[in-house]
């Protein structure tokens, strides 16, 4: 009976043992990608802000009104693609995820159309850093195709930081410009018991585009078009779960304005947007509790696992030399 345990305490150990050498190298490295098939959603808000209403009016004549001071809420959905990898044989390295973002703005209790982007962005699965393999996209639409999209490059993140994100300066996607400018490591913070690195990007303020505006959106005395400066700015702070590398918040707080010479600037969009409490919540619980096990899997396991696969083997050694040891001492006796 001793012979028999001592020997299944060895391959055990032996089990132990292996599954600890291959826990990082094997494990870790398949589980820290990120998923083909995404499918999430986060919602943003912001309060007292000032933007551009482009609708129609009761008789269906188109207008733009300026708002002041409202509740402006985003909603963006990602949905993974996997065939857009797929079909080129790049599924172990690369995601295409689509992206799109409506936004609306709260008019007399009701949430109308402000409007809609769509993108579509191929990133490393490990390093979540765009890769452009698979057709990337973004819109380019306008009042006579808004559906219109057009090839583009990234560069930088777009989604996320890498997973094991260190406390450094990254290069982050901004779409208002279109480029990815640095984003420094700011601080340590928590969010409802989830450790989290504290981002910071400022980007502008700057000249973005220059088109011909109605002239009446800076003053009700102007008439015709104005010859306009797109003006841009953003101070983005993004708060990463840095084992998985996924923002469980963020805000940013925009300025989007038209500039003519002569004249006061006009809003596009100007005020603070973030998350909802809801989806930091949400982010919070959900990636909280996969970076403990990422954490466990690439720090822990490998220990555990070596720790028990000797002790179970020095354990089952020990039983059998003990076995061996009592039959020679029947032998001479």
């Amino acid at each position: 009976m001793r012979r028999v345990l001592g020997a299944v305490l060895v391959i055990m150990g032996a089990l132990f043992l292996g599954f600890g050498v291959l826990a990082k190298p094997y494990l870790y490295d398949r589980l820290a990608v990120v998923p083909l098939d995404q499918d999430s959603t986060s919602v943003s808000e912001g309060t007292d802000m000032d933007v551009l209403w482009a609708h129609e009016d009761e008789d269906g004549q188109g207008k733009i009104d300026k708002l002041t001071g409202v509740r402006v809420v985003s909603t963006r959905q990602i949905r993974g693609i996997p065939g857009e990898v797929e079909n080129l044989g790049l599924q172990d390295d690369d995601a295409f995820w689509q992206t799109t973002v409506r936004s609306q703005a709260e008019v007399d209790g009701r949430l109308v159309d402000l409007s809609y982007s769509d993108a579509g962005v191929s990133v490393d699965r490990r390093t979540g850093a765009a890769t452009n393999c698979c057709g990337d996209y973004a819109s380019a639409g306008d009042l006579d195709d808004p559906d219109k999209i057009e090839p583009r490059t990234y560069e930088g993140q777009y989604f996320k930081f890498p997973f094991d994100t260190k406390q450094q300066e990254y290069l982050w996607w901004d779409s208002g410009v279109q480029r990815a400018d640095p984003i420094r490591f700011v601080e340590e913070d928590e969010i409802d018991g989830t450790r989290v690195y504290v981002f910071r990007q400022i980007v502008g303020p700057e000249r973005i585009d220059a088109r011909e505006v109605p002239g009446s959106l800076f003053s009700a005395s102007e008439t015709g078009n104005v010859a306009a400066d797109v003006m841009y700015s953003n101070t983005r702070t993004l708060w990463v779960e840095p084992v998985t590398g996924v923002v469980i918040d963020g805000n940013e707080e925009v300025s989007l304005t038209y500039e003519a010479e002569g004249l006061d600037p006009v809003a596009r969009t100007v005020g603070t947007i973030g998350f909802n409490a809801d989806t930091v919540a949400n982010n919070a619980a959900t990636w909280g509790a996969k970076a403990r096990l990422l954490s466990f899997i690439e720090n822990w396991l490998t220990l555990v696992g070596v720790a028990l696969g000797v002790l179970f083997i020095v354990g089952g050694a020990a039983l059998l030399l003990m076995r061996s040891a009592s039959t020679r001492e029947d032998v001479y006796a």
